[in-house]
């Protein structure tokens, strides 16, 4: 099968993105079987089914579309099949007449009176559905799916749920974060093998018409670009909680490789891959900085360095690669900053690439993931809730009397030009952080204490440490950050409800201070320290 023709099974809109238990062709299916990533809920699963189900047992495989739930179906099918029952897709109808919740509602009647247990690949919006919808009947069913969807218990021992949202993509894998299933998958559609069929054909397209596309293949192959490549994924999960289905991997795999330009520039252009559109917003050539702009204004110009033009030779020879513009250029710089090329001039813009905040995020979620009290691990939790988010939370608080920061209060309320406040003595609590679950990596929980009375905890993301960031340095939040902005004032409001509470308050009116204590013992309120 021709080059083109074998990469284009990886397209999305090819006939063979959806798995189904009929036959595909020969090349392709042996194309998908070769490029088939075992993963952690696959294991979950195989267990499940070699587990002691009752007929009465329903597992539920439940995610969102091209995540890889009829993938894995199909691959059990033939080996279980005598004695469960399998429903590849609860969006498909038995009858042209019937809707997907009539058919689920005929399946669990079939299956009630079956003597296997039951099976189903389910998107989780239609287990939303069914439980909302769903026949009176069946009110067992749609309960457990209720409770499941509610809580993630599952009440009763006949109705199993596997969910691909609880296996994320990324983790912390040898002490880096990363995704052991894209890393895979990217570094089976380059291996040199003789079991890989696209190597082959890639090959024989080497010999016969090479191309772009050969091209494309070839710096797909250096594992630095592929690190790379998993690096800008994982920003693009951070930033914009983007949904990485196995289907949508491998058409923005094709999308790298076919196309309409080389692969450092597919990569960032959008309008032609969804994922693509996303991580066009981590375009290079959108960074503003002195060496950045300084190329990018010089090489349209023809105001070459030496040094660039035997970069460009040593590119030549080494990857065939000719005629770049200078946005091409800057893109090929950023993704291979980590392979040494003649003279290294690409190297130059290394530190112009870096995303401090990134890593900033992904150090703090590192902190919470792996907490175990330690005295190091304490320290490091300690300076990031001071001088980072409590900080930022008190200045926010404090937007409308920025004096009280320094006095570690925070603001109540106003009333006839006085300002009201009390000490805001917020600070981590550790021992809750120590007991908190994470299963994603987009956010990580905080548990923040006023005194010794605990908050409510509650979840940060990138889009917010971003926030708190900014805060710091002086940013007042405005309307387009009304999204984070939201949680920030709950936050406030939260504290307040406690810090209100104090028996010290300050009243100021910007020229002078003065305290209200609330003397408990002896009934009385005292006033003092004018200052």
């Amino acid at each position: 099968m021709q080059f083109k023709r074998l990469l284009d099974t990886l397209a999305r809109s090819s006939a063979q993105a959806v798995t189904t238990l009929g036959a595909g062709q020969k090349e392709q299916d042996e194309l998908k079987d070769y490029l088939y990533v075992e993963t952690r809920i696959e294991k979950d699963f195989r267990d499940l089914l070699n587990s002691n189900l009752s007929s009465e047992s329903v597992i539920f495989l439940c995610g969102s579309s091209g995540d890889g739930k009829s993938e894995i179906l199909k691959r059990y099918y033939e080996t279980y099949s005598d004695r469960i029952r399998f429903h590849l897709d609860a969006t498909h109808a038995f009858k042209p007449d019937q809707d997907a919740i009539e058919a689920l509602d005929q399946l669990f009647d079939e299956h009630r009176e079956s003597d296997k247990p039951l099976v189903i690949g389910i998107n989780v919006g239609m287990l939303f559905n069914f439980a909302s919808q769903g026949h009176p009947r069946h009110e067992n069913i749609r309960s457990a799916i209720e409770s499941y969807l509610q809580s993630g218990d599952e009440i009763s021992v006949s109705y199993k749920f596997l969910n691909f949202e609880q296996y994320p993509k990324f983790s912390i894998e040898d002490g880096k974060t990363g995704s052991s299933f894209i890393s895979e998958l990217f570094s089976r559609v380059v291996a040199s093998t003789e079991s890989n069929p696209l190597h082959l054909a890639y090959l024989d397209a080497v010999r016969t018409n090479p191309s772009t596309l050969t091209l494309n293949y070839e710096l797909l192959k250096h594992e630095q670009v592929r690190d790379r490549i998993v690096h800008l994924l994982l920003s693009a999960r951070l930033k914009f909680d983007q949904f990485l289905s196995a289907r949508a991997l491998l058409d923005f795999v094709h999308h790298l490789i076919c196309g309409p330009s080389l692969l450092f520039n597919n990569l960032f252009v959008a309008g032609h891959n969804d994922l693509s559109d996303v991580i066009s917003h981590f375009d290079p050539c959108t960074i503003r900085s002195r060496s950045i702009d300084q190329f990018l204004i010089q090489h349209p110009l023809g105001i070459r360095e030496e040094a660039f033009d035997e970069f460009q030779n040593s590119v030549q020879e080494a990857l065939g690669i000719v005629d770049i513009e200078s946005a091409g250029w800057l893109r090929f710089f950023y993704l291979f900053q980590d392979i040494a090329i003649g003279n290294n001039f690409h190297q130059r813009f290394k530190k112009d690439f870096e995303q401090p905040l990134y890593d900033r995020y992904i150090e703090i979620w590192r902190l919470h993931k792996s907490y175990d009290g330690s005295a190091e691990e304490r320290q490091k939790l300690r300076s990031f809730y001071k001088d980072e988010l409590v900080y930022a939370l008190v200045r926010f608080g404090n937007r409308l009397d920025p004096s009280l920061t320094a006095k570690q209060h925070l603001f109540l309320c106003s009333r006839n030009g006085v300002f009201i406040s009390a000490v805001a003595d917020i600070k981590p609590d550790l021992k809750r952080i120590e007991n908190e679950e994470m299963a994603n990596i987009h956010e990580f929980p905080v548990c923040l204490k006023v005194g010794d009375e605990p908050l409510q905890t509650f979840n940060v993301n990138l889009s917010f440490l971003e926030l708190v960031s900014k805060i710091n340095d002086g940013y007042r939040p405005n309307k387009h950050d009304k999204n984070t902005i939201v949680i920030l004032e709950e936050i406030v409001d939260d504290v307040i409800k406690l810090v209100i509470r104090s028996n010290k308050l300050m009243l100021s009116d910007g020229r002078q201070h003065v305290y209200l204590t609330n003397e408990i013992e002896d009934s009385e309120i005292v006033v003092g320290g004018v200052e």
